[in-house]
């Protein structure tokens, strides 16, 4: 058996449940102790998962695990010393508590997972991320409003001085990130022109802070070249406009800034700017629309961090000064170990 500790991060595939997975490695590793190592599942059918799941109420079988693991991935996973098991998201739920029960035959270890059990019992887990405040205070969950991200870390004004120089930005000027999505089917958030009049009020408003405006993988075409057209000669604003070809880490257009506004369809790049500690901005149009559990997830956000998630008929200044900045990973690895040392 390898004797160099080992966090196995599971993954179904999904970015979103890939960076969330980050964010718990980083909280169990910020002192380099543990190699990584990344596992991409095989996914069984829906059906197939659905009867190991109801199986999983009776009398769990760690047989099972080929479902999602080859026998030569198992057998070489039994030769290392695995201390974590981590994963996020429910595709990931059964093989990490399967994983957990086989490994623990030989040696001790200890499960993580970001997400709702799903009808899994909660025992099967050492520790349970979860933003149900239901949960709050009861075993093994850790409740904080935001799930772990890959943008947790315990050194921002390093990240922040790093990100600054491979953005090749000053360090004293005033940076604001724009982060713009597309609509969805709970979502629509705002029309180009919308988007476009009030970026530019923006921009005239601050000439001497640097803009980024960084669209996403989803962003129309047309969305961006209106961006180009309207911006691509201002000095003092940077696109990154994905669907033109244009890549950068979406890591350091958030840690140079000193806020982050964000389109109101993703709650990975909100939570991805709260983690990193910044100020949070999430601008509503005239013809923006949420759906009812979208208007909830903001209402319960607004009344737990420190975000503006504001109206804009017009176009009209917006305050910040009231908007705080939080360590939240610090926060998250005081919740992290109350859990994992009981």
């Amino acid at each position: 058996m390898s004797q160099q500790p080992l966090i196995l991060a599971l993954t179904d595939g999904k970015a979103g449940h890939e960076t969330q997975t980050q964010g718990i490695i980083q909280l169990l590793n910020q002192q380099q102790t543990y190699e990584v190592e990344w596992l991409t599942l095989k996914l069984p059918s829906k059906w197939h998962y659905r009867i190991l799941k109801w199986l999983m109420k009776f009398s769990p079988n760690t047989a099972w695990l080929t479902a999602f693991l080859s026998r030569e991935q198992l057998v070489s996973l039994k030769q290392k010393k695995v201390a974590y098991i981590v994963s996020a998201g429910g595709n990931t739920l059964l093989p990490n508590a399967l994983l957990k029960l086989e490994l623990s035959k030989t040696q001790a270890v200890k499960n993580i997972v970001a997400s709702s059990l799903r009808g899994i019992k909660s025992h099967y887990f050492d520790v349970v991320f979860t933003i149900d405040i239901n949960k709050q205070g009861i075993q093994p969950f850790v409740y904080y409003p935001i799930a772990p991200n890959k943008m947790l870390s315990f050194n921002l004004e390093d990240e922040k001085k790093s990100a600054l120089k491979v953005l090749n930005l000053p360090v004293n000027k005033v940076v604001i990130s724009i982060l713009i999505g597309a609509d969805t089917k709970e979502v629509q958030i705002g029309t180009i022109n919308e988007w476009v009049g009030w970026l530019h009020h923006l921009v005239q408003q601050s000439p001497e802070s640097y803009f980024i405006i960084s669209t996403s993988r989803r962003t129309l075409q047309e969305f961006e070249l209106a961006l180009k057209q309207s911006f691509a000669l201002t000095k003092n604003v940077r696109l990154i406009l994905v669907g033109q070809g244009n890549n950068q880490r979406i890591q350091d257009v958030i840690y140079a800034s000193n806020m982050v506004i964000c389109s109101p369809d993703s709650t990975s790049m909100i939570s991805e700017g709260l983690i990193a500690g910044k100020k949070l901005f999430v601008p509503l149009f005239k013809h923006s629309k949420l759906s009812d559990n979208f208007q909830k997830y903001y209402v319960q956000l607004e009344q737990d961090m420190p975000i503006s998630c504001s109206p804009i008929n017009t176009i009209v200044d917006f305050n910040t000064k009231e908007l705080r900045v939080i360590n939240h990973a610090q926060n998250l690895e005081q919740a992290f170990k109350n859990i994992l040392n009981k």
